[in-house]
């Protein structure tokens, strides 16, 4: 999923605009201090992206890893 995928049917707004608005979702969403520590990193490269193809790759990374981290604790449990 990019960015521009994501804000398709809503009105044009700046790119930090929208990465500020995924950055909240994501962080609602994952525990980077606790259970998804571990994927930190990924997060930060999605908040420091300067441009919408840093941004999309970070995030596919984020998205990517987050999405083994899930599978991984259903697995387990």
């Amino acid at each position: 999923m990019t960015l521009t995928k994501m804000f398709a049917d809503q009105e044009a707004r700046t790119f930090e605009e929208r990465r500020a608005e995924v950055i909240a979702i994501v962080s609602s969403a994952a525990d980077f201090s606790g259970a998804d520590y571990e994927l930190r990193d990924l997060f930060r490269a999605v908040c420091e992206a300067d441009n919408e193809t840093d941004f999309d790759a970070a995030y596919d990374r984020l998205a990517s890893s987050l999405s083994k981290s899930t599978l991984q604790v259903l697995h387990t449990a």
